[in-house]
């Protein structure tokens, strides 16, 4: 008969114990390990959803105002200006310097461009590039590389008359089709329908002469007349964003109404910008801008006749006679 040493008996039911009480508690920590994992790496993701949120919020924000901001007044960057008036034109109360002031009726007097004599002009009265035509004056002479080419354009409205006065923006051009090379001319307005185009030869070989009516002097009027009234014609937009808070508003030079204003007037150059205040947000939390459209409904039935496709925008006046001359090498005699 075998002994069995003391305690043996309760040592293996102790050991086998153990074991079933260790295989009882490993998928319990599985479960633990695999939800503290999943637990980290959500904190992660949040922590670096936050951090994003706030180098967004903040970087852009404060770089996308540095540029109306004075080095030691950040406060200045989100001032809010209460409109009273109907409309607010900034660049009407801008005070120039003498410099400044130059600067600006030299700028005026490059872009003046004649008006028609009366305000409202009929349609059947206005450029009719299809009864207008041009001449080459020197057809015949004998044309060489460095000669100057002149062209007479005679301008006619609907009814088949001759225009009065001038004021129509034309583009004329030499060009040869087979070398691809083209030059524009310089166009002279008489003030009389009348107007000369003056071309230098560049290249030897045939050359085309083109003229084109881009717009009749009485569609520039109206350009003109909405220019002076209607500066916010074209409107852009800016976002405003704080946490999960955004909003758009509109912004120009000019902004109709009495709503409160964001002003970002630059402090550096004096020049104008505004932008309508979002209703919840502050005017610092701007983070982009961007261009919004363009107004619609601005003309008239009647002023529509002068912005019409295939009549009188962008189309040919074609020549009365020969449209191209040969054009010899310097060499030839």
């Amino acid at each position: 008969m075998t002994s069995v040493p003391v305690g043996y008996g309760n040592h293996g039911s102790m050991l086998h114990g153990w074991e079933r009480h260790e295989w009882t508690m490993w998928p319990n920590f599985c479960r633990f390990h695999v939800f503290c994992m999943m637990l980290a790496v959500l904190a992660v993701v949040v922590l670096i959803h936050n951090v994003h949120q706030l180098e967004h919020l903040d970087h852009s924000t404060v770089s996308g105002l540095n540029w109306i901001t004075e080095p030691g007044d950040r406060q200045s960057s989100s001032r809010t200006t209460k409109i009273a008036s109907k409309t607010y034109c900034g660049y009407e109360h801008q005070i120039l310097s003498k410099r400044e002031r130059a600067e600006e009726e030299s700028l005026l007097a490059a872009i003046q461009w004649p008006k028609p004599p009366e305000d409202k002009i009929p349609f059947v009265r206005s450029t009719d590039p299809a009864h207008s035509d041009f001449v080459i004056l020197n057809h015949h002479a004998r044309f060489k590389v460095g000669d100057q080419l002149e062209v007479l354009v005679r301008m006619k409205d609907f009814q088949g008359k001759p225009k009065k006065y001038g004021g129509d923006y034309l583009q004329a051009r030499i060009h040869s089709p087979v070398l691809k090379a083209g030059a524009t001319g310089r166009v002279v307005d008489y003030q009389n329908g009348f107007y000369k185009v003056f071309f230098i030869l560049l290249w030897p070989g045939e050359v085309k002469v083109s003229v084109s009516l881009v717009h009749p002097s009485e569609g520039i009027q109206v350009l003109q007349r909405l220019r002076e009234e209607k500066p916010d014609r074209v409107y852009f937009k800016s976002l405003f964003r704080s946490g999960r808070n955004s909003e758009t508003t509109v912004c120009n030079v000019c902004l109709p109404g009495d709503l409160p204003v964001c002003n970002f007037t630059d402090l550096y150059t004096g020049e104008p910008w505004f932008c309508y205040k979002p209703r919840k947000l502050p005017c610092a939390s701007r983070i982009s801008h961007a261009k919004g459209g363009y107004q619609k409904g601005l003309l008239t039935a009647a002023e529509n006749l002068f912005f019409q496709n295939d009549v009188n925008i962008k189309m040919p006046v074609f020549s009365s006679g020969p449209d191209s001359v040969t054009v010899k090498p310097l060499r030839f005699t």
